[in-house]
């Protein structure tokens, strides 16, 4: 006796939904997710600056993906974690949609790397052009591979109306 295709994958079908519909249902296995982190004018430590913040792993510890007008550099990217020192962070590869680019990150803070965005108008170009979410690889950090993502949702507004009250450097 033979089974069509078809009916095979069928078959498989239902049992998948199934399995995922139970899945869903039990709490023991469900999967912890953090709500959406849309980008907003930022205060407290960060006042000034806007972005996305969350917290890692359920702890304590809030890292932020930011940006920021300097006087005397324009836009700047900023990322405000913890353990960015502690891993030794100096080169990130950033994907957002098609962009991909590694990038030489600055600040001498433990707890904060920065990015002059004139220097990287294609980083900016990335921020702001709509996507949803963005990927951080660091690159040579210590012991430890590191990536994480950070959402854009709001992303192209805040920094828009960040930039018209920002000098931009000749």
């Amino acid at each position: 006796m033979g089974f069509s295709r078809p009916a095979v994958a069928g078959v498989v079908g239902v049992a998948a939904y199934v399995f995922g519909a139970c899945l869903a249902a039990s709490p023991a296995l469900t999967q912890e997710v953090e709500p959406p982190a849309p980008w907003v004018k930022l205060t407290g430590s960060h006042a000034g600056a806007v972005g996305t913040c969350s917290m890692i792993d359920a702890s304590d510890i809030e890292a932020c993906y930011m940006v920021r007008c300097d006087a005397k550099n324009g836009l700047v990217f900023e990322i405000g974690d913890a353990t960015v020192g502690e891993n030794g962070l100096r080169l990130a590869r950033f994907e957002i949609g098609r962009y991909r680019e590694t990038i030489r990150l600055d600040g001498n803070s433990p707890d904060r790397r920065t990015i002059v965005l004139s220097k990287h108008p294609k980083l900016l170009a990335a921020l702001t052009s709509g996507a949803d979410f963005a990927t951080m690889f660091a690159i040579k950090a210590g012991e430890i591979d590191y990536s994480t993502g950070f959402e854009l949702t709001g992303a192209r507004d805040q920094i828009s109306r960040l930039a018209k009250g920002c000098p931009i450097k000749p």
